[in-house]
This record gives structure tokens, sequence and C-alpha cells, in this order.
């Protein structure tokens, strides 16, 4: 009878192993979810995305109505600042006022490269620097850096409209 158990036992341990083996990924997943907080249901999320959206007070709108033919609005860049935890993202929304109507209108045709600027700036800007007081100041010294080195004489001012912390959407 002992050799029996002492088989059984083997047998079970050396399944167990290769179980842990096989799944550690369905292991690690189960024990994540046991450890993290329970959030209640909520209906909202069953919602639409654009119900979403409709419920959040933007400033945007109405800055494009007030804005002059000499401003361009890069609206809602969002990115992940270098070594910052998943999760956490910064949404960025910008205004350039152009030295006329006719390099504004130059620049509005390029507005998806001044995006990217805008993108790349988030990119590479660490997370670590964005969380101290004069982070905002340093990152629009940054921006203005990068933008003004390829649209120096067609751009007079840079203001961010928009500098806030998302948790990104899962």
């Amino acid at each position: 009878m002992y050799r029996y158990l002492k088989v059984f036992g083997l047998l079970f341990l050396v399944s167990l192993i290769i179980l842990l083996v096989l799944k550690w990924t369905a292991v690690k997943n189960f024990w994540f979810r046991m450890t993290r907080p329970k959030e209640a249901p909520s209906m909202i999320r069953a919602l639409p995305f654009d119900i979403l959206r409709e419920r959040e007070k933007s400033r945007l709108p109405r800055l494009e109505k007030q804005l002059t033919p000499t401003q361009i609005l890069i609206p809602n860049v969002i990115a992940l600042p270098k070594d910052a935890p998943l999760g956490e993202v910064l949404r960025v929304s910008v205004v350039l006022e152009a030295t006329d109507q006719e390099t504004a209108r130059y620049l509005d045709g390029r507005r998806g490269e001044l995006a990217t600027l805008v993108l790349e700036t988030i990119r590479e800007f660490p997370y670590r620097d964005l969380n101290r007081p004069e982070a905002f100041q340093k990152f629009k010294k940054a921006l203005e850096h990068r933008i003004f080195f390829y649209y120096g004489d067609k751009i007079r001012s840079l203001s961010i409209v928009e500098f806030e912390w998302r948790k990104a959407p899962t």
C-alpha cells in the first residue's frame, strides 16, 4: 500500500509541475485576478464609446470657435511617456499661432506632421520628470524647441491648452 501511495504522490507531483510549466500564464493571471481589488460593475462600461465622449466636458469645441485665422489647433494627442507605467497616458492639445494667414494654411496642411512632433515629444519625455511641479514648463520648452526647430520662422507662439493624465482604456 505504501508503494502505491508513493507512486501516486510522485505522479501527482509530476503532473502538477507539468501543469504549472505549461499553464504558467493562466496561473499568473488567476493570481493577479485574485489580488486585484474588485470593481463594482458599471452600466457605463456597457454604453457605446460615443455616449461616453459626450459626457466629457471638453473645452476644445468652444476653443475651436474662438481661434483666429492664424491659429491652428492640434487636438487630443495621447501617448505614453518614456518609462511610464502601463495604464497612464498623457493627453495634450496644442494651439500654434502662425505669422500670417498664408503660413497658417500651410501649417494647417501639415497638421499631421505637427501632431507627430507633439507625439514624439511626449514619448521621449521621461515620466519621472512629468510628475514634478515644474513638469508643465519643462515639457512646454521641450515641445517649443522641437517645433521651432522644424517650423521656427513660420510660428509666432505655441500654447498648450490641455495637459492631463488619463487612465488608458482597457
